[in-house]
């Protein structure tokens, strides 16, 4: 009986020591997760603050863009203006060097 009651003790000593091997592992399971977790946050909120800085220079860009686009259109126009009158003053001269030509026969 003191024999068996050994025994049982042993297997009962075994199973504890086993469980307290699994939980000491468990343990250190979690220990490296946290860690893990922590560092994945830290590299999230680093790549957050990218984000919101590309976000911003793209904002900006654009706004010089519209800008830029805004004074081309302008310029365009102001050329555009310039050929027609620059046109208009060549037939003005061809008209005037017709009278001129008709006058001298």
């Amino acid at each position: 009986m003191i024999e068996q009651a050994t025994r049982a003790a042993a297997v009962s000593v075994s199973a504890l020591d086993r469980i307290e091997a699994a939980a000491a592992k468990l343990d250190a399971d979690i220990a490296v997760a946290r860690e893990s977790q922590a560092d994945l946050q830290a590299r999230a909120g680093t790549a957050a603050e990218k984000a919101v800085r590309a976000a911003q220079a793209a904002s900006q860009s654009a706004g010089k863009a519209e800008d830029a686009s805004s004074r081309a259109l302008a310029t365009a126009r102001r050329v555009g203006r310039y050929a027609i009158i620059a046109f208009f003053l060549v037939l003005l001269q061809l008209a005037i060097a017709a009278i001129f030509a008709v006058s001298a026969r």
